[in-house]
């Protein structure tokens, strides 16, 4: 396609996002307007509700798609991991086919802040499941996304137990680097599960909040 098919993608993929976007708005208001007037027939009423559900998945989806697709931040920010962590996952299960399970640990006591380029972070979680499933028929196995405090340090970890480990061995660690000034980023495979660690500087670590 030539040196614009980038530019070319681009657009082509931020109209769809648009237009798709302002349809499904329109299917969703649509159905929620008619549930709110009320529905005599039962069967008519359900079926709506199945609309407007999956409408409102379809926005989330486009939504997160549309905030992928924002230029690159060139500022490292500071936020919570574990909010990052669960970002990430939100995006992976609008995206993941239904025989992949995700799965996150962290919780309310993981307050810890750290600097990182939030926007790329994202992008990468995605291009990395994408390596990790990429050339698989029909993908299935388990995807967790741990993130944890230790010391003066936070250690995010993705454990696939669903792709070819050895696919991922070499390429993995190198693209999740460049996330921040100073996390660290290593990879290994333990039997037929792959673990990706990113050790990032522990900035703040706010008592008693989630």
């Amino acid at each position: 396609m030539g040196p614009f098919s980038g530019v070319y993608l681009e657009f082509l993929l931020r109209r769809v996002v648009h237009d798709l976007g302002n349809s499904i708005s329109g299917i969703n208001s649509l159905s929620d307007y008619h549930l709110r007037s009320g529905v005599s027939d039962p069967g008519l009423e359900e079926s709506l509700r199945l609309i407007r559900e999956s409408a409102e998945l379809s926005r989330e989806l486009l939504v997160a798609v549309g905030d992928l697709l924002q230029p690159a931040e060139t500022e490292e920010e500071l936020v919570h991991a574990q909010a990052l962590i669960e970002e990430a996952a939100k995006i992976l299960s609008l995206l993941l086919p239904r025989s992949i399970k995700l799965e996150t640990t962290g919780g309310e006591r993981n307050n810890a802040v750290i600097s990182v380029l939030r926007g790329d972070f994202l992008r990468k979680m995605l291009a990395l499941v994408a390596m990790d499933l990429g050339g698989l028929r029909v993908p299935s196995g388990t995807i967790r996304l741990d993130c944890a405090p230790e010391g003066q340090h936070v250690r995010v970890v993705y454990r696939s137990m669903a792709g070819s480990a050895s696919k991922l061995r070499e390429r993995a660690p190198a693209l999740l680097t460049d996330l921040s000034s100073s996390a660290q980023v290593s990879g290994t495979v333990e039997g037929e599960t792959f673990v990706l660690t990113v050790i990032f500087p522990l900035v703040e670590l706010f008592e008693g909040q989630g």
